[in-house]
């Protein structure tokens, strides 16, 4: 492999895909983000990249869907799954929880990567707009909740679990985690409403500064 690692970076969430990004660029890798597995397959096809760096729940075409059919294609490079969520599905070269530290993506890169690591700090403009996002996910937690809308509050809670705690907020990746937890257990329908509630409460906190 080159001494630059050419890397594909598959992440639905805006945010997470430029933190990400960020990381890998700090390390000496060459990044190309798409947002969805079909771009990735094609990408990782023009056989042009030495990694694949891919979440597992993304649309259009999910992360188990989209590393399945490369392997099927013959696809010998390391593809590697990114996941709040225990993954259970053969082909992946390894799985990384989410939410990644810096040490993991060093960890992922070094065999590939003679760069050093380097301290990383978050660009303020990007950690702004991320906390610019959390009244919206805010509004759309409480009308989901209010619609009955467990499908969507499941996906909400799920993109905050990963997101959140790369961001450096811990407790808002925690509280996410627990609603969905719940929703995915199937616990009653009356024990979301406290769930939502701290979780909201945590957004907006954090958007408040």
């Amino acid at each position: 492999m080159s001494e630059t690692t050419r890397l594909i970076l598959a992440e639905d969430d805006e945010f997470l895909r430029q933190l990400l990004q960020m990381h890998c660029e700090a390390l000496g890798a060459k990044v190309t983000a798409v947002a969805n597995g079909e771009e990735a397959v094609s990408l990782a096809l023009s056989y042009e990249f030495d990694v694949l760096l891919m979440d597992i729940q993304m649309p259009v075409c999910d992360g188990i869907q989209a590393m399945t059919l490369l392997r099927q294609l013959g696809y010998e490079r390391p593809i590697y799954a990114m996941s709040a969520d225990p993954v259970s599905a053969d082909g992946f070269t390894a799985v990384l929880t989410k939410p990644l530290q810096e040490q993991d993506v060093y960890q992922l890169l070094q065999q590939h990567s003679y760069k050093a690591p380097v301290p990383l700090v978050v660009a303020p403009e990007l950690l702004q707009q991320f906390l610019h996002s959390l009244p919206g996910l805010h509004t759309q937690l409480s009308r989901c909740h209010l619609e009955q809308n467990w499908q969507e509050l499941q996906r909400l809670s799920h993109k905050l679990k990963g997101s959140a705690g790369s961001f450096g907020y811990p407790e808002i990746s925690t509280a996410a985690n627990r609603l969905q937890q719940a929703i995915e257990q199937q616990q009653p329908v009356t024990s979301f409403a406290p769930l939502v509630t701290k979780l909201s409460q945590l957004l907006q906190e954090a958007s408040h500064g």
